[in-house]
Formats: C-alpha cells, sequence, structure tokens
C-alpha cells in the first residue's frame, strides 16, 4: 500500500488511474512468433474529495478525474508488442485515443483492436504498421472475433459505449 495515496482530504495525483496501463482490456497472442500485443492506457487520474453520497464518489469519499501523466506527450493510448521469450518490445504504437477492445492476433499476421476514437485498426503483426483503418459509428467495446464463410474471412467487433474503458 502507498501511503502517499491513502485519501486526506487534499487532490492527489495518483498514477495509474483505475483502468490505467494494462488493465482490463484483454491481450492476445502469436504462438508461432511468441509475441503478445498488449492494448495500454497510460494515464493518471486527480484523487478529488467529495462530499459523501456524491455521485461519483468512491467508498473512500473520493471521486476521480482523469488527466494526462506528468511526463505526457498527449498520447493516452498505446498498443504493444512483447517478445515473451526475449522480453523485449518489438513495435509500440502509440496514439491520442485509448484502446477499449481487446486485441486480436490473427494466424495471417494481423492485429486488430479498437479504440475510443470509434477507430478499428489493424496492424502488422512483426512491424507495427497500420494496415487499415475504419472509423465505426461507436466505440468498439468488446473483443474482435474473426471468422470465415465461404473460404472469406470476416473481423466483427461489437460497439456500443458500455465498457468500463469506453466511458473515461
Amino acid at each position: 500500500i502507498n501511503p502517499a495515496v491513502i485519501p486526506n482530504g487534499q487532490i492527489q495525483l495518483v498514477c495509474p488511474h483505475p483502468g490505467g496501463v494494462r488493465s482490463w482490456i484483454a491481450t492476445s497472442f502469436n504462438p508461432n512468433s511468441k509475441v503478445l500485443f498488449v492494448p495500454a492506457v497510460e494515464s493518471c487520474m486527480d484523487q478529488v474529495p467529495g462530499p459523501e453520497g456524491e455521485r461519483g464518489s468512491l467508498t473512500s469519499g473520493v471521486r476521480w478525474v482523469l488527466r494526462a501523466r506528468p511526463d505526457s506527450d498527449g498520447n493516452f493510448g498505446r498498443v504493444e508488442a512483447i517478445n515473451m521469450e526475449t522480453r523485449e518490445v518489438v513495435w509500440t504504437h502509440r496514439q491520442v485515443a485509448t484502446p477499449t477492445s481487446a486485441t486480436l492476433a490473427t494466424a495471417g499476421g494481423v492485429v486488430f483492436n479498437g479504440s475510443l476514437d470509434r477507430r478499428f485498426t489493424a496492424y502488422d503483426d512483426a512491424t507495427g504498421d497500420v494496415l487499415w483503418q475504419t472509423r465505426l459509428t461507436d466505440v468498439p467495446s468488446s473483443f474482435p472475433i474473426s471468422y470465415s464463410v465461404d473460404g472469406r474471412q470476416y473481423v466483427a467487433v461489437v460497439v456500443g459505449n458500455g465498457s468500463a474503458h469506453a466511458q473515461t
């Protein structure tokens, strides 16, 4: 327990915020390359004292306000590829919007991920280059899936501002 962030009636900077870094959003793994694809959120929060019972207050009597890290360049989102054998970062894709969907690694060497700006992106799993991107009608907030029908490959993702990450 970090005593410096125990609520004390003052505004306190806490990094990361509850959904930050590698939190709830699921990763995916390519067993051939031994690479893990991690959606991550780079953000902090101000712990702000709130009156008891105030909407948005935690049971500790504080509410939190999302903010950038003190050393931020303005990018809150990151998708990172990590080689699990060498423990080295293979590539990193940084963006302003935070990831809101799980990553999906495919046998075809493509990784999919969605973000708060409603974008759904396909990355080259070896380089991190963006291969394709579209803007959806709402925030992708689920686990993307891939399936085929009559020899044609499809990718699907549920959209809707319903996940914890889509609402931050």
